[in-house]
């Protein structure tokens, strides 16, 4: 078996990229190594939401291209997500927070296009009746994010990959990957090896270990996230609501297209944990809180839960692309920090154009893995769930 380029990853991000690299050349001979079922991990295992908001210039710059691919899914792919601006809604208790949302919509979100809407105590009263609004100041509104059905859009990519020759492994775990002389040689499946002369990391929580099988140390940290979803209820909260009080850790609510109430909030801090368990002592610490968000969902009914990883780096900002000091033909495109169904469009348009091309744009030069040895961070703290 050989290729030209192995991606090691059948999350919404490997995928993504495999569905670039044919769309700008399908001569190209692609292979997509997935060691359980394609999306799973954080590909399937989240919220299903999008947003262009973040702390930082580069993000949300980022963020604003990635969602002007993702919008233009169905016709590039013939798969429609169901995208809602449904919107996400930040709930303020402290004047200092509401003054950062103030400073960043004027320095960052404006810029970019993107300008919140701040919302006084009685406006948000009135447009979402079901909230207990006590301790709250007011709210800001992002009108631009939205939610969509993650599924789809995982196996839209996966779908017209495989429609343009690609070829997609399940079930197929990579063990190891092969380097010689600087220079990358293929992949180790373990009972064979495959040829290439490129490799992509977008294993996900797998990353570090296949760069430690080369020596190389990847700043990332898995961090396991847990999440409920009741029954579906006729649609009443449009947007992804967040409670940005310090003891609700976190706190987020939303509705799925189906109806579902779907939640959770950042607790406890379980790093490194690949077991993907739900714990009761989160389930009760989380229905506290939400209760005391809104009070009316102490009668829903929760059907089901999961757990996920955020794949963390030390600045919440991704890695892609390559460092010059590692083997030749070996690439990354991980570290998503929760963002990464969200930013994959337009990272699988940039890793396909940068292998391809050897094109390098300035938006994506930021997040190259050598920032953290020039000590370049992008420090993003607007990180949910």
């Amino acid at each position: 078996m050989k290729y030209d380029i192995c991606i090691i990853g059948g999350g919404v991000v490997g995928l993504a990229i495999a569905y670039y690299l044919k769309k700008f050349d399908r001569k190209l001979r692609v292979g997509v190594f997935e060691k359980r079922y394609f999306g799973y991990g954080g590909s399937t295992r989240n919220a299903g939401h999008f947003r262009v908001h973040f702390w930082t210039y580069e993000n949300s710059k980022y963020a604003s291209e990635s969602i002007k691919l993702l919008m233009k899914f169905m016709g590039e792919t013939g798969w429609n997500p169901t995208i809602m601006r449904s919107g996400y809604l930040w709930l303020i208790s402290d004047e200092k927070v509401w003054k950062a949302y103030e400073d960043t919509n004027i320095r960052v979100w404006s810029r970019l296009g993107n300008p919140v809407i701040f919302m006084d105590i009685d406006e948000v009263s009135k447009k979402y009746p079901y909230l207990n609004l006590e301790g709250f100041i007011g709210a800001v509104f992002g009108p631009q994010d939205g939610k969509l059905h993650h599924d789809i859009v995982v196996y839209g990519y996966l779908d017209r990959f495989r429609r343009m020759d690609g070829e997609a492994h399940p079930y197929t775990p990579v063990l190891t990957i092969n380097a010689k002389n600087g220079k990358v040689k293929g992949i180790d499946l373990g009972h064979k090896t495959v040829e290439c002369e490129k490799v992509i990391v977008a294993a996900g929580e797998g990353s570090r270990i296949l760069f430690d099988s080369l020596g190389i140390e990847i700043p990332i940290k898995i961090k396991r996230k847990e999440l409920y979803v009741s029954e579906p209820y006729t649609l009443f909260i449009d947007p992804l609501v967040i409670d940005t009080r310090e003891d609700s850790m976190g706190l987020y609510i939303t509705q799925s297209l189906r109806g579902e109430l779907m939640g959770s909030l950042d607790y406890p801090e379980a790093y490194d944990d690949l077991t993907h368990e739900t714990t009761l002592e989160h389930y009760i610490v989380y229905a506290k809180k939400l209760v005391r968000l809104v009070p009316i969902l102490r009668y829903s009914t929760i059907m089901r839960c999961w757990s996920g990883n955020y794949v963390t780096t030390p600045d919440n900002s991704h890695i892609m692309g390559r460092d010059p000091y590692w083997p030749e033909g070996l690439y990354v495109a991980t570290g998503f920090s929760g963002h990464g169904f969200m930013l994959a469009p337009y990272t699988g348009f940039l890793m396909a154009r940068h292998i391809i091309y050897g094109e390098t744009p300035d938006i994506m030069k930021p997040y190259t893995p050598e920032r953290f040895r020039e000590g370049k961070l992008i420090n993003e703290s607007l990180v949910i769930g």
